[in-house]
């Protein structure tokens, strides 16, 4: 049975503010507890930058991060899910390990998850819940669905899904350092 397109209209709305709320949420940690307290960014045994410096890479790499996967996923590599898949992890590790390079590696590790956190929440409010406000709105009007806009928002949104784990994962290991960025 299909549910109404009003229903689900509904629906898609705490979605929508779920992820805003968490990825604001989240913005607003990393800025009390590495922008303005500071300590935490910095390890002069990584590397001896200046807390402006040091700031400027973390939201560098949030915002250059989310950027480059939506580039990506708008380009033909993004029609490719295997190749894609080979150049974003490869982006990955190489993002991750020049993050180590430059900040505390605390900092780098979450700087790593917030990328993470704004690639889903700028799939949700830019792609996935926008493509569906457009096909339900073609539904009301007795009017067949884009499936180009259906495909991209069910790519975008099995990507979340994916991101997801590491996204918990990296929020859960601030509390146990000995095991994952706390360890040599």
């Amino acid at each position: 049975r299909r549910k109404a397109p009003d229903l689900v209209a509904r629906t898609l709305h705490w979605f929508r503010w779920e992820a805003g709320t968490t990825w604001l949420s989240g913005i607003a940690l990393l800025i009390v507890v590495y922008y303005i307290g500071g300590g935490a960014l910095i390890d002069a045994d990584v590397r001896d930058i200046s807390h402006l410096n040091a700031v400027i890479v973390g939201v560098a790499v949030i915002f250059a991060g989310g950027f480059v996967y939506d580039v990506m996923m708008r380009s033909p590599l993004g029609r490719n899910e295997m190749v894609f898949t080979v150049v974003a992890y490869l982006l990955i590790v190489s993002v991750s390990y020049a993050v180590h390079t430059l900040l505390s590696p605390r900092a780098a590790y979450i700087h790593v998850g917030a990328m993470f956190g704004t690639i889903m929440v700028a799939n949700v409010w830019m792609h996935i819940l926008p493509a569906q406000r457009r096909m339900i709105a073609a539904l009301k009007d007795g009017k067949q669905p884009d499936q180009r806009l259906a495909s991209q928002a069910k790519l975008r949104s099995k990507q979340n899904t994916f991101l997801a784990v590491p996204v918990v994962f990296i929020m859960i290991s601030n509390h146990y350092p000995g095991v994952t960025y706390g360890h040599r």
